[in-house]
């Protein structure tokens, strides 16, 4: 064989495998577009993305791979299509899991589904965008089909509405007590029905815990025992409507004795446990409670009351485990339930999220997320509302000026620092107006934005005379900073505090070229 024939075979192969990979995305999107046509909750964002992936459906089948192959080489429409193929899988599954899935359980994290059906429609729109498509020979049509798909696509919004925001907070709230009524079970019951276009019977109730155990099963054979407990709450939930008997068979106390809520607290010390310790006799306690009760001469179990042949402590890592994760995933719905009262309109819904969001911002983790969700302004804004919580909105606004320096700016262009002082300047000042101005004035680019801000330097001067130690020596430390401008320096000495202006003149500023006003 020839140099030639051999690498005209090589060809034939690597096409062949560009033609398998073409076949198989196609199939994918034509599966994925008939997936998505029937989904029950959210509809009005799935029958966008459904249509997009349909006309994405007729675009490649009026196209061939070797066009594509021809215009952007072999490599690159090989690797691009595994992506595409990629892709498309994920968000099939997804959908499908969500659909063949438990309604209570998709509601309570329906948030976290759309973020990521969200990210994979950009995804796929760059990915097809990378095609270049609208270079190759083909109809005016098809042309601006593609646009349109890239278009839309990529600026496609998974957005949950009012009403599943709504029942998912309900659910939250629902499992996160310890005791719950029927009245309210099935009241909750009813508007998940309502949502899902189902009857609030005994037969939903069933389908759900049919599919609720399923799951909770899987998740303790992987041992995520989290998962577990959330999906044992939502069961011990669809119970308490009493549509349905609990068997006679099934253990009534998995609930409580899996991980649950109460075995996370210490039954010495009444508290979450931080540094789970379990005893030879098996049950766990937190390592300073049981410490002290052994210091006490107790030589027994304080849960079983079990004498206790030696005291030995040995960490219950899978418990610690258990309840870390616990408090991310709780700490996780509170963030995204905060987010949505935010961007509401009910004040007191707003102030509710405000009070949950100021602790949550507390963890710089969530001041990033915050500011990612596009919240600066919304904080900004609530402080002109004399309805809303300004000091907790303020320390909102503090935790993100101190965590997230890649959002500082878009703190200022917000006008928090006018709307800061302005609250100053009225006598309105709270213990983190200050401390916002300071993480601010700490960035150098930002020096002359704070110090230009109207009134900014002399309310300033004036709260160096404030009562309160914190506030006057954070006064002094903005002061400070924004001293390093020699205008600045000049502005403070005309408001009556010279300190910074004699600093810069000793160390041989030209300051006597700068008029003085008495």
């Amino acid at each position: 064989m020839s140099w030639m024939d051999f690498r005209i075979g090589i060809e034939d192969v690597g096409g062949a495998v560009l033609q398998e990979l073409w076949n198989r995305v196609g199939l994918q999107i034509v599966d994925l577009a008939k997936e998505t046509r029937d989904v029950v909750l959210e509809k009005d964002n799935f029958r966008e993305f459904s249509t997009s992936i349909s006309e994405l459906d007729t675009l490649l089948q009026a196209l061939n791979v070797n066009q594509i192959e021809t215009s952007m080489g072999s490599e690159f429409t090989k690797a691009a299509l595994e992506k595409l193929d990629s892709q498309l899988r994920k968000a099939h599954k997804m959908i499908k899991d969500y659909k063949s899935g438990s309604y209570l359980r998709f509601i309570l994290h329906s948030h976290s589904v759309l973020s990521q059906m969200q990210y994979l429609a950009k995804d796929i729109a760059a990915i097809v965008s990378s095609f270049e498509l609208i270079n190759l020979d083909m109809a005016v049509n098809l042309k601006s089909m593609n646009t349109r798909i890239i278009e839309h696509l990529g600026s496609m919004e998974f957005r949950m509405s009012a009403s599943i925001q709504t029942i998912a907070s309900e659910i939250k709230n629902s499992i996160s007590r310890s005791s719950r009524n029927r009245e309210s079970a099935v009241k909750l019951l009813e508007k998940i029905a309502e949502a899902v276009g189902a009857n609030a019977d005994a037969s939903l109730v069933k389908n759900e815990l049919a599919l609720l155990k399923q799951e909770k099963h899987e998740m303790e054979v992987q041992k995520k025992l989290a998962v577990s407990l959330e999906l044992s709450q939502l069961i011990h939930l669809l119970y308490s409507t009493e549509m349905v008997s609990r068997p006679l068979n099934e253990d009534t106390s998995t609930y409580h004795n899996q991980y649950p809520i109460g075995s996370f607290i210490c039954p010495l010390c009444d508290e979450m446990m931080v540094d789970p310790v379990a005893i030879i006799c098996g049950h766990s306690f937190e390592r300073k409670a049981i410490e002290e009760y052994f210091k006490r001469g107790n030589y027994d179990c304080p849960t079983c009351r079990q004498d206790l042949q030696s005291l030995e402590l040995t960490p219950n890592v899978n418990l610690r485990s258990s309840i870390q994760e616990w408090k991310k995933r709780d700490m996780d719905w509170k963030f995204q339930a905060a987010v949505a009262g935010i961007n509401s309109d009910d004040p007191f819904r707003k102030n509710k999220a405000f009070d949950d969001m100021q602790d949550l911002v507390d963890i710089s983790e969530y001041a990033v997320k915050a500011a990612e969700e596009g919240l600066i302004p919304k904080f900004v804004e609530s402080l002109k509302d004399t309805r809303l919580n300004s000091v907790a909105a303020e320390k909102c606004l503090y935790c993100l000026a101190k965590y997230c320096e890649d959002h500082q700016l878009q703190l200022v262009d917000a006008g928090a620092v006018r709307r800061i002082v302005k609250r100053m300047y009225n006598g309105e000042t709270e213990a983190n107006s200050v401390s916002i101005l300071l993480e601010l004035s700490k960035t150098e680019t930002l020096i002359e934005r704070i110090g230009n801000t109207k009134d900014c330097i002399p309310v300033l001067v004036s709260l160096l005379s404030n009562p309160n130690p914190d506030t006057s020596s954070k006064a002094k430390a903005v002061l400070q900073n924004l001293s390093s401008n020699t205008h600045f320096a000049v502005k403070m000495a005309e408001a009556g505090y010279f300190q910074s202006f004699v600093a810069r003149f000793n160390q041989g500023e030209a300051l006597d070229t700068i008029e003085i006003k008495n």
